[in-house]
Order: C-alpha cells, then structure tokens, then sequence
C-alpha cells in the first residue's frame, strides 16, 4: 500500500499544481498517464503494476471531482519545512524538525486556509483518527498538530494554520469521499512540542534504555526483552 500513496501523491501533486497553473486539471488522459509513469517508477512487478494502475484509476476519477469542488486557486504542493524547536536541554539546545506537506490551500489574500494530507488507505471515521478506539493512536491526528506546530515555528506568517485536513483519497465503497477536518488548538501543539523535547531529554541522558514497554503498547515488545536480559 506504500507503493499505491507513492503513486497516487504523485498524481494528486501534478492534478493540484495544475490547477493553480492553469485554472483546470488535466484530462483524464493525462491523469491515466501521469499514473502509470509514476508506477514505472516503482519497483512493482506487471500484476501488482496492473492492479494498482485500476485501482488508482478508479480511486481517482471519484476523488478529483470532489477535490475540484473545494479547490480554491492557489495551491502549494509538497511544501517542505525545517525549523529550529528551543529545547532549554543544555546538551542540545535546539532540535532541527522537518516535515513534508502534501498540500497547503492559499486563499485570496495570500495567506494559508488548510493544510490538506492525503491517506490512500481505507478510510477512518473520527473517533479513529483522534485515537478514541482500543485499537487506534491517535497517530493520524498527531501528524495534523506536527504540521501546525512546524507551521508555527516556520519564519513566514503567511502559512501559519490551525486548520487540517485528513482527505482520503480511496472512496467509502459507495462512491463516497471522506475527509475531516480538525482545527488544532495551542494546548495540542503545547502537548506534542513537550513530548519531543521530553524525548530529546531521555536519549541523550539514556533514560528510554531504561523504561520498559508492554506486550499491548509495542510490536517490538519481544526484542526489547531480549535486549535487557
């Protein structure tokens, strides 16, 4: 599936840059042959090449309709990010963060509206992606308070946002397209910010050598036993 949100960010980058160029996206023509040259580019064989081609395809004459519709003029794509984040640690003051954005939506002033993060998995209801089931992180909206808290760091204003958007890109199975959108508040980026910087503190002292993990928490539970007898 890492192979598919390869290819398809790709496309949704071309339809997107696009867009903004020229005021239309591209034929369904082109968008078909954008597809495949960005499957060319992985290391898939002809089967997994033809069933990710029909897959994508399908995926996409359903998601860019419904991405057109809310598309404002301006977009930017692929925005790269690399702040400094203050640490008060005496060993190493400050931490170099870097992020990727998929897309940031501009408005007519110039300045951001959203920033939009494509998911070509199966699609996630709220309480998923905010972490509120047994079997969810809250890793999906954590990426969203990463990128406000990059976005608060970074030295031009004109990108600062609070506003997210988790946009999947494969439809419901009925030929519906679901997105949330979150509005991220300063305790979150507070909250996360502490979390790095507490992270920070205990590699550089070896502390996390010492905190152990369970069975339920952690994939790796078994390695980390080995590793401490």
């Amino acid at each position: 599936h890492m192979q598919f949100g390869t290819a398809m960010h790709a496309v949704l980058e071309y339809v997107t840059r696009h867009h903004t160029q020229n005021g239309t996206v591209p034929s369904d023509t082109d968008i078909k042959k954008k597809l495949e040259t960005a499957l060319n580019k992985l290391p898939v064989n002809t089967v997994e090449y033809t069933r990710l081609l029909e897959k994508g395809f399908e995926a996409l004459m359903i998601y860019i309709p419904h991405m057109v519709r809310t598309l404002p003029k301006t977009t930017k794509e692929e925005f790269k990010l690399k702040v400094h984040l203050q640490t008060d640690i005496p060993e190493l003051p400050e931490l170099i963060l870097t992020g990727n954005l998929d897309r940031i939506d501009i408005g007519d002033d110039g300045y951001a509206l959203r920033v939009v993060d494509y998911k070509t998995g199966k699609p996630k209801s709220r309480n998923v992606i905010e972490g509120n089931t047994k079997d969810s992180d809250g890793g999906y909206k954590r990426q969203l308070v990463f990128y406000a808290l990059l976005l608060s760091l970074h030295d031009d204003e004109r990108y600062i946002t609070r506003t997210g958007v988790l946009s999947f890109v494969e439809h419901d199975g009925k030929g519906g397209v679901k997105e949330e959108t979150f509005t991220v508040t300063d305790a979150e980026i507070a909250e996360l910010k502490q979390t790095i910087i507490t992270a920070a503190k205990e590699i550089i002292s070896g502390e996390f050598l010492k905190t152990p993990c369970s069975e339920e928490e952690s994939d790796y539970y078994r390695y980390t036993i080995r590793w401490t007898q």
